[in-house]
């Protein structure tokens, strides 16, 4: 019995790591390709953020790195700023989450996926500027253009209409998230 249960733990490993590779190559050759505003839509961060507050918080730790350490082969940033700014992002949706949003809902995954773009978006501002200060990048033109800032907010559309969306999908086949609104009365 030992052997089926290790051959299905392997099988499980694989397949969610051949999933995470599809999803990164997804993102780094479609959606890049993608005329402007679309291509600032970063599918990889809002899977972590429903991950991270919907599902599982190991998980997402395992699924942030992995697909972080893949994304910065794609980068022109320094190779781990996208891995530590998504275990990063992980690791404070997570203690939000379970500080201040203790359930699993609608608004909560909304209000989330708002906050952790904003500190996605935020560290990776300032991991390029401390690179570029301490000689490790070129320049900082493609973090500072007017088009970048206004992608950046189109990112946080895209990210919180793509959980809304997902949110909705996972709701509609179970009855462990809830879209209601809190009654204090």
């Amino acid at each position: 019995m030992k052997k089926f249960e290790r051959a299905g733990l392997i099988f499980e490993v694989f397949g969610k790591a051949l999933a995470i590779v599809l999803l990164v190559l997804f993102q780094a050759s479609f959606i890049a390709a993608l005329p402007w505003p679309a291509n600032y839509f970063n599918l990889v961060l809002s899977i972590l953020i429903f991950i991270t507050v919907i599902l599982n918080f190991r998980q997402a730790l395992w699924f942030a790195l992995f697909s972080g350490l893949i994304l910065d082969l794609f980068s022109f940033s320094n190779f781990g700023t996208l891995a530590i700014t998504l275990l990063l992002v992980t690791s404070i949706l997570n203690v939000l989450f379970r500080n201040f949003f203790t359930n699993r809902s609608f608004y909560s995954l909304i209000i989330l996926g708002l906050i952790g773009n904003l500190i996605y978006i935020f560290l990776l501002l300032i991991f390029n500027f401390l690179f570029f200060v301490l000689g490790a990048a070129e320049n900082l033109e493609k973090f500072s253009s007017r088009s970048n800032i206004f992608g950046f907010g189109w990112q946080i559309i895209f990210s919180i209409s793509f959980s809304a969306i997902l949110f909705l999908a996972f709701n509609s086949l179970g009855k462990k998230l809830k879209s209601v609104f809190i009654d204090a009365g």
